[in-house]
């Protein structure tokens, strides 16, 4: 008889053991003994849930695809996990354990092998085989045929034919065979001339899906990633295996071939780009990497890095990096880096944006976005978020809802609660706003707007004084309410205002002024007080000084003058 005959049949026998066998493969989460009282109109997720709970793993699945939320009754149970969850589910679907779970899979369908192996050298051999439908027979395209333990692995064409070329292939060799919807099948392979009692087994980890989070499902990810690798992580699922290492020139041209999206590797050199599963060391590459999950340690892309799951540790790209879940560690972008959460630090050349919570410092020469800040926000135009925040510095604007530190701006600063802003103009939703008209020691007439939180508040107007030559003034300032009373009131203010005519700068004033205040309607404040103020005017300035002089100091460039002011005047609040 032939060797390839020989071959065939022992795969055919080995594969029809594998499918009607199950019980073989038993695992010791699904035969633990599970009991239950009676089982009312609960949920199915429920009921899993309360069997989890008392047990030591989880229960992993696809909400689309197994109805945790069907309602069941069941009478007391007493009896093995597969059995209870053959009665909750039916004989459609699929148990399987891994290392802290249990994996709920649809599979109503059957999946059957057939292959020959012909041996290319003493340890080298290619598998060509057909995967069929086992009730119809059609053949069956897009199925994943992989050995785990090799890393090696092939999608079959439309017509189900598949080739998978073996390398060190010196023992049994386990093919198995995956597709959405079917069941995994497995078959033993055996070397005929070498038999080994063992082999060096690939340890395989098991990561539930977070709804909505993956790279397979981002459009930018997708444009450099084939349908066939597409194809190869909905087959293959969340099974990923570890390995030392793996060279890639593009997602499809990897030293793990097809199998690149199901391996963890310890060290990654991607010429050009590179996909897969995870990092668990070191990743390069010169113009990007996508990793379907995990990153820990260190990766670097000339254009941008995007992880599907969590990155611990350094990551750094020339344009963008984009992790799907969380960061922690140092981030670096030549542009932007978005996140869903992240702790450490993220420095970006535009925007850093963090689509959960950032309890880290994002650092941006224009714009920090997040969801939720415990961190600092440290941007070159603006910092954005929309629930509550830490600390903001931005040149221009700081929006935030409820702010827990500092929110310091040159213009503008907008928050529903915030007590210590630092800007011209703050609009606090539950802080106070106010318009005064008031008057100083030098007659000028002041229309300043007052705006702030529960402590601070930022000062902004304009002053005009109609004499001979009409003089005006630019106010600026800021203050702390010191006593917030219901009647009487106490702010203190540093102020800085800008004299001038029509024609030239005059003089510049800059002080602190202690502004008492009495409220007598809900809306209506009048205040007056004094103030300590530094006049400085150039020699050729006609400006004039009207308070209470303390000090006059001149030199050949102009004068400085120490005086004792007085501010008075009537606000309306709201």
């Amino acid at each position: 008889m032939p060797k390839t005959r020989k071959a065939f049949l022992l795969i055919y026998i080995t594969s029809l053991s594998l499918l009607f066998c199950p019980a073989l493969f038993a695992q010791n989460n699904l035969n633990k003994e599970i009991i239950l009282a009676d089982i009312k109109q609960q949920p199915i997720g429920k009921v899993l849930d309360k069997i989890s709970n008392n047990g030591s793993f989880s229960f992993a699945y696809n909400n689309k695809t197994v109805p945790a939320d069907s309602l069941v009754s069941l009478p007391a149970y007493r009896g093995s996990l597969f059995s209870l969850l053959d009665r909750l589910l039916g004989s459609n679907y699929e148990f399987k354990e891994v290392a802290g779970y249990v994996v709920l899979r649809h599979a109503p369908n059957r999946l059957f092998i057939t292959a020959e192996v012909n041996m290319l050298g003493p340890n080298e051999g290619i598998i060509k085989g057909y995967v069929s439908d086992d009730r119809n027979h059609t053949r069956i395209d897009h199925a994943s045929v992989y050995e785990k333990n090799l890393l090696v692995s092939a999608i079959t064409d439309k017509q189900g034919y598949f080739e998978l070329k073996l390398k060190g292939f010196t023992g049994a060799v386990v093919l198995t065979v995956s597709k959405e919807s079917y069941r995994d099948t497995s078959l033993f392979m055996l070397n005929e001339v070498h038999v080994y009692s063992r082999t060096d087994e690939k340890k395989y980890q098991y990561y539930p899906e977070e709804a909505g989070k993956s790279v397979e499902s981002n459009r930018f990810a997708r444009f450099f990633i084939s349908s066939k690798q597409l194809m190869q992580g909905i087959n293959l699922g969340n099974y990923f295996a570890a390995s030392p290492y793996q060279i890639s020139l593009t997602p499809g041209l990897s030293s793990h071939g097809m199998f690149n999206s199901q391996v963890i590797d310890h060290f990654s050199l991607n010429l050009l780009g590179g996909y897969t599963a995870g990092i668990n060391g070191f990743e390069f590459a010169g113009l990007f990497n996508i990793n379907r999950k995990n990153m820990r340690y260190f990766q670097a892309a000339g254009i941008f890095n995007m992880v599907g799951g969590q990155v611990s540790g350094f990551q750094a790209a020339g344009i963008f990096n984009n992790v799907l879940q969380s960061t922690s560690g140092v981030q670096l972008g030549g542009f932007a880096n978005i996140n869903g959460e992240a702790n450490g630090l993220q420095v970006a050349g535009l925007v850093n944006q963090t689509k959960g919570l950032n309890t880290g410092l994002q650092l941006s020469g224009l714009l920090n976005v997040a969801a939720e800040t415990k961190g600092l926000q440290l941007a070159g135009l603006a910092n954005w978020s929309s629930g509550q925040t830490g600390w903001q510095f931005a040149s221009i604007a700081n929006v935030a809802k409820k702010v827990k530190g500092l929110q310091i701006a040159t213009l503008v600063n907008i928050a529903d609660s915030s007590d210590y802003p630092i800007g011209l103009v703050n609009f606090i939703r539950n802080g106070e706003k106010s318009l005064a008209v008031s008057t100083d020691e030098s007659l000028f007439t002041h229309v300043d707007f007052r705006s702030g939180g529960r402590v601070l508040y930022g000062v902004i107007g304009l002053g005009f004084k109609f004499d001979a030559q009409p003089t005006y003034a630019a106010n600026f300032g800021l203050g702390i309410h010191i006593i917030p009373r219901q009647r009487f009131s106490l702010d203190g203010e540093y102020f800085s205002q800008l004299v001038f005519n029509d024609r030239k700068m005059l003089y510049q004033v800059g002080g602190l002024r202690l502004l008492p205040g009495y409220k007598f309607t809900r809306c209506l404040r009048v205040f007056a007080g004094p103030s300590l103020q530094g006049i400085y005017a150039d020699q050729a300035s006609d400006a004039t000084v009207n308070g209470w002089v303390l000090s006059r100091h001149s030199n050949g460039s102009g004068s400085t003058v120490f005086d004792i002011g007085f501010t008075g005047g009537l606000q309306y609040l709201w």
